[in-house]
């Protein structure tokens, strides 16, 4: 399943809520993810980890992305947006990661706007050394 926005962060994005400033993070999740219909319902951060387990393998952390950036496009009609790649260390053996949800940060996990969920082709094992996820990209084309 592809990267699916959700309609909050369609609606953040619209009303300018989203810059280069905006604190994107990213937690790690288990599990089946439910469809990409389903997932785009979803406004906060709790409503995923509702739906799934998040990563609990020692050595996991939530990740504040890095780099943030938007470039809008006239001449392709989209917008997009970037964060570096985050890694991290020693992460114990164990899991199969799945899912990556994409938020901006908030006070609770109810108050964190759910930008996106990314379920990669390639699941990520832990296996006690270094995780190194993918960059963040999503590029939103008018219509």
């Amino acid at each position: 399943m592809p990267f699916t926005v959700t309609n909050r962060g369609l609606f953040y994005l619209q009303n300018n809520a989203i810059s280069s400033s905006t604190d994107i993070r990213a937690a790690v999740f288990k599990g089946s993810p439910p469809s990409a219909a389903t997932m785009r319902d979803y406004d906060f951060l709790s409503s995923l980890t509702g739906a799934m387990t998040e990563a609990a393998a020692a050595g996991y952390a939530r990740v504040d992305l890095a780099s943030v950036a938007l470039t809008e496009s006239d001449a392709s009609d989209n917008v997009t947006i970037t964060a570096a790649a985050w890694t991290m260390t020693s992460v114990a053996a164990g899991e199969t990661w799945v899912a990556i949800g994409y938020y901006i940060e908030g006070a609770s996990d109810a108050a964190r706007t759910l930008i996106g969920v990314d379920v990669p082709s390639s699941s990520i094992a832990t296996n006690g050394s270094n995780i190194t996820g993918p960059a963040l990209l999503i590029t939103i084309t008018g219509s």
